[in-house]
């Protein structure tokens, strides 16, 4: 009598750990092109939201005849009726050119960016301010304290991964004079209106001496308040200045030295080395900025600090090499 055995219908063990090996072997190839695809998206998106705000300085200034100012402080700015002490940031003046009239409209610019009626508005976060590729979204200013006229404690304001780079700061220039050109109070600065104390700037686009397509408009610093160094290592406590209404959310070109501990400036590297008030951003290789001709561009992050210093000012009359 024969005894006829029966092979089981399902996989041996063997079997299953080959089929599960080729599987994990598959997601290993197909994470990267997906991470790879996923970056390339956000990049294009953050690439439109400067787009947008580039567009919306043209619009302003087609309806107002002035840029709109990067901050307006102790002296306001008589040009757009902001009366002293009426601090703001560089968002505040975009709100009604990028659709965001429902906060506009509770926003008042004859008052403290953080006076209470402008609460509201200041906590209210704008997609179009924010880069999909910076992590921990969204984000807010820590509460802080601040006496500007009045005083005001501030909380929950809404931050931005964009900010206007308004000047070549004199200690860049005069720390390697090697590297960076030699400016002087007059011809280190951007395109942008500004008011600090008794200053008040006034521009136009007829005053960008240096050419619209030459001269930054808004960049990325992406990631404050959260404090990001070389490498995007994240290191304890939080910068200031992160929040769209801020008056201290601009900030000027220092360079850096990297570091993976601590924040080092001045310097000769213009980006990705620290997101306190310098170029940074958390794309592969580089950032986004708009320029004055409402172009957007990437800018490698090993450009030369002398090629993006003299993007950085409008007025300074410097060759600009291809960047």
């Amino acid at each position: 009598m024969r005894v006829i055995s029966k092979r089981s219908n399902g996989f041996t063990l063997i079997e299953l750990l080959v089929v599960i090996a080729i599987i994990a072997i598959l997601i290993g190839l197909l994470l990267p092109a997906v991470q790879k695809v996923r970056e390339a998206a956000a990049r294009a998106q953050c690439s439109n939201n400067l787009k947008q705000m580039g567009l919306a300085v043209h619009n302003f200034h087609d309806t107002r005849k002035v840029i709109p100012p990067s901050r307006t402080a102790s002296g306001g700015f008589p040009a757009l009726s902001v009366p002293a002490n009426a601090y703001t940031g560089w968002g505040t003046w975009l709100l009604p050119f990028i659709e965001q009239d429902n906060v506009w409209r509770t926003y008042s610019t004859t008052l403290h960016w953080g006076h209470a009626n402008n609460r509201q508005a200041i906590t209210t976060q704008i997609p179009i301010f924010n880069c999909p590729s910076t992590p921990n979204q969204p984000r807010v200013q820590p509460t802080f304290t601040v006496t500007q006229g009045a005083t005001y404690t501030i909380a929950n304001a809404a931050s931005s991964d964009y900010a206007v780079l308004r000047n070549v700061e004199t200690s860049l220039w005069t720390s390697f004079p090697g590297d960076v050109d030699t400016y002087n109070g007059a011809n280190r600065w951007g395109g942008f209106s500004y008011n600090s104390g008794s200053t008040i700037r006034v521009m136009r686009f007829a005053s960008i001496l240096d050419g619209l397509s030459n001269s930054l408009s808004y960049v990325e610093d992406a990631g404050r308040p959260n404090r990001y160094l070389s490498g995007r290592v994240q290191i304890a406590g939080a910068w200031t200045g992160s929040a769209w209404a801020d008056s201290e959310s601009e900030y000027g070109l220092h360079g850096c030295t990297p570091s993976a501990t601590k924040d080092i400036r001045p310097g000769r590297v213009a980006i990705n080395c620290t997101n306190n008030g310098e170029p940074y951003a958390f794309h592969t290789g580089g950032i986004n900025i708009g320029l004055f001709d409402g172009s957007v561009r990437f800018i490698s992050e090993t450009v030369n600090i002398r090629t993006f210093a003299r993007l950085v000012t409008a007025q300074a009359g410097e060759v600009i090499n291809d960047f």
